[in-house]
């Protein structure tokens, strides 16, 4: 098969072979964009033709029989089924032969070939020293949860210009075997270049956690010189386990460069990007850099980010470094100050509207000369959606401290007493200790008011608490109570639900009473068997893995009033 025979595109307009009058130079463009750009983005980026020049049209042209080979490919439930295709890929003016072909995507992204498949272009698999553009590996992503087909090409931008690596990102037109696919995003591949260009050397261990794996599992170790058992894994895994807090710190600190992965977790909070690693163990690579043995984490995946501008900017983050990294209050401090940081350089307006400006003249420009102006509106309509929650998550940050939950920690008896407190309105922006006050006998209490036309009036806590069965209890009293009362209850923390399923009623307290004991009784579910079911299982951390649970005690009344005493709140493991 050749490439005149196969191609069915249009017109040399297909091909990026316009006249050079109407086509300006790559550099042009480049030059043009780095103009726009913040001075130390222009200067801390590499930058390159694939991803600052004009965008391309991308034909792959697969032969007939490999076509029935994609059609076999088990998506993100069964890698074993995917096999390469050959193909021939035409991008502009280049044409690049026997390049490796597979059909990529997780439980949201995947298509099969014949709907709008994402593909890896893998240039060096079966032609020995082959690459475009000096890439040996380059993704052509569908981006079916990005209307805009802009969040992976802002958030590698602010990832780069913050010192974290990942793949760069453009825009592209595809076709399949003559068919137009549309635009898709560009993007580059973890491959040994990659690893030279931001490491320079690629003989560390790069390992690729598949599906929801957190850092305790066995990741697939795809390249490298180094220690075949993992040991560089292990090592973490074991300073992660150290009890005292700033021991702990000190150990995980020879293994992990903590550098990046505050940036990484600051920016994965910023962008509210709740499918990263920290929040949901996904979408990440490791790679140990030899030059100051320390294990990096980057990112990958950033499809799905701004979904609500105004969420909390203290997540839940369940994932192992979340829990026992950044519960450390030495890190929860610097991850609140990168945060703070990073409002004056990539979390701002300005550096938003340069990458967004160039983007999109690029796209209009290629529209244009292949005659499809009538796409280019639909994408200006997502990518005005996409600034506009843009900018109201930058404004909706003003500096706040990150509080994460913390762990619960049981003694001998299985008892937890629980300090630290808050107004139940506080956690998504900066949560500050409720404070106790005087009563009529002088104890401190912490008291709520009822509210409003029976509005439930709370404290909460937020902690991280293994699977199983508890018992939260509180000593409280009432007066002048009328409607349900004084209760406990518990919220699952990521959709605010209560854990009702299977546990007995709550007992509210009403009227008025002298001190009386409350209970709830609650059941943490292990993964995967409440809440949002996945295919594939969940791996990492697994069945065994902390659940954040808020813990939380309320007033529910039309008048009157509630105390509960600050040192009677316990969680009793059953």
């Amino acid at each position: 098969m050749t490439p005149a025979t196969t191609t069915t595109q249009t017109g040399a307009a297909a091909h990026g072979r316009q006249p050079a009058r109407h086509r300006p130079a790559w550099w042009v463009v480049l030059a043009s964009m780095i103009l726009a750009l913040p001075m130390s983005q222009a200067a801390g980026i590499l930058r390159e033709e694939l991803f600052d020049g004009p965008v391309l049209h991308w034909e792959v042209l697969v032969r007939r029989a490999d076509l029935a080979t994609l059609r076999k490919s088990g998506g993100p439930w069964n890698r074993q089924a995917d096999e390469d295709a050959h193909a021939t890929i035409r991008a502009g003016d280049r044409i690049w032969t026997n390049v490796a072909v597979h059909l990529k995507g997780a439980a949201g992204s995947f298509r099969p070939v014949d709907d709008l498949p994402a593909l890896t272009l893998n240039f060096g698999k079966f032609q020995d020293g082959q690459t475009c553009l000096g890439h040996r590996k380059l993704h052509l992503n569908n981006s079916v949860q990005d209307a805009a087909r802009l969040d992976e090409i802002l958030a590698s931008e602010m990832y780069l210009q913050s010192g974290v690596p990942t793949p760069r990102a453009t825009r592209a037109l595809v076709s399949l075997n003559g068919r137009y696919l549309g635009i898709y995003v560009l993007k580059g591949g973890w491959d040994k270049p990659f690893l030279k260009q931001h490491f320079g050397s690629s003989k560390g261990n790069f390992y690729d956690p598949g599906f929801l794996k957190d850092l305790d599992s066995d990741l697939e170790r795809d390249s490298g010189d180094g220690p075949e058992d993992r040991s560089d894994l292990v090592a973490l895994r074991r300073a992660l386990q150290v009890e005292e807090p700033s021991e702990r710190l000190d150990a995980v600190s020879r293994s992990l460069d903590l550098g990046r992965i505050t940036t990484l977790g600051a920016l994965q909070i910023l962008l509210d990007d709740w499918d990263g690693y920290l929040r949901n163990r996904n979408n990440y690579r490791v790679y140990h850099a030899p030059d100051s043995d320390r294990l990096v984490l980057m990112p990958h995946g950033m499809d799905q980010l701004w979904r609500n501008p105004r969420g909390s900017f203290n997540p839940a983050l369940p994932s192992l470094l979340g829990r026992q990294l950044f519960s450390v209050p030495a890190m929860a401090e610097r991850l609140s100050g990168r945060m703070r940081e990073l409002t004056n350089s990539v979390f701002a307006p300005r550096f938003l509207d340069g990458i967004v400006t160039n983007a999109q003249a690029r796209l209009r420009e290629r529209l244009m000369l292949e005659g499809r102006d009538e796409e280019f509106e639909p994408v200006q309509r997502a990518v005005d959606d996409t600034v506009r929650r843009a900018r109201q998550r930058m404004a909706a940050f003003a500096g706040q401290r990150v509080q994460p939950a913390q762990a619960a920690r049981f003694d001998g008896e299985g008892r937890m007493r629980l300090a630290g407190w808050q107004p139940g309105a506080s956690d998504e922006v900066d949560p500050q200790p409720a404070p106790p006050v005087r009563s009529a006998d002088g104890a401190e209490v912490f008291r709520i008011e009822a509210g409003s036309e029976g509005t439930p009036v709370s404290l909460k806590k937020r902690l991280l608490i293994p699977p199983g069965r508890y018992r939260f209890e509180a000593r409280a009293r009432t007066r002048a109570v009328s409607g349900f009362g004084a209760c406990l209850d518990a919220e699952w923390a990521r959709r605010n639900q209560r854990l009702d399923e299977g546990q007995p009623p709550v007992a509210g307290l009403s009227g008025t009473t002298e001190w009386t004991v409350l209970g709830r009784e609650l059941t943490v579910p292990a993964r995967g068997d409440w809440g949002r079911r996945r295919p594939g299982g969940g791996g990492g951390t697994g069945a065994d893995a902390p659940r954040e649970v808020t813990l939380v005690a309320e007033l529910r009344a039309d008048a009157g009033s509630a105390e509960f005493d600050p040192e009677g709140f316990v969680l009793i493991r059953l």
